[in-house]
């Protein structure tokens, strides 16, 4: 998830996360705020690790660091959603927006 504002970017991932929990998805969400030196490398790594074997992983970033995720993702072929959170919506819709996408209602 990319956007302008922070705020927004965690609210709806962990908006996302418990949706996905609650259908007893497993998820995770690489937050890089809770380690604000982390290697935006290393969380697109993480990322695509996890993803490939079956996790449903949400990384909140910034659009200048999600290349490194999206790169990771491309390189070794596993399935990759990149959105966009605005502003104009609340972070529950962007939830309920993705959590359809990932459930084939979108």
């Amino acid at each position: 998830m990319t956007g302008p504002s922070t705020a927004d970017r965690l609210a709806a991932a962990y908006a996302l996360a418990e949706r996905l929990t609650a259908e007893w998805r497993r998820v995770e969400v690489l937050d890089r705020y809770d380690d604000l030196g982390a290697d935006t490398r290393r969380t697109g790594l993480l990322a695509e690790v996890l993803a490939r074997n079956g996790v449903v992983v949400i990384v909140p970033c910034t659009p200048q660091s999600v290349t490194a995720v999206r790169d990771r993702h491309a390189a070794s072929g596993t399935r990759y959603v990149e959105v966009r959170v605005d502003e104009r919506d609340t972070p529950e819709r962007t939830a309920a927006t993705m959590h359809g996408l990932l459930a084939g209602h979108g």
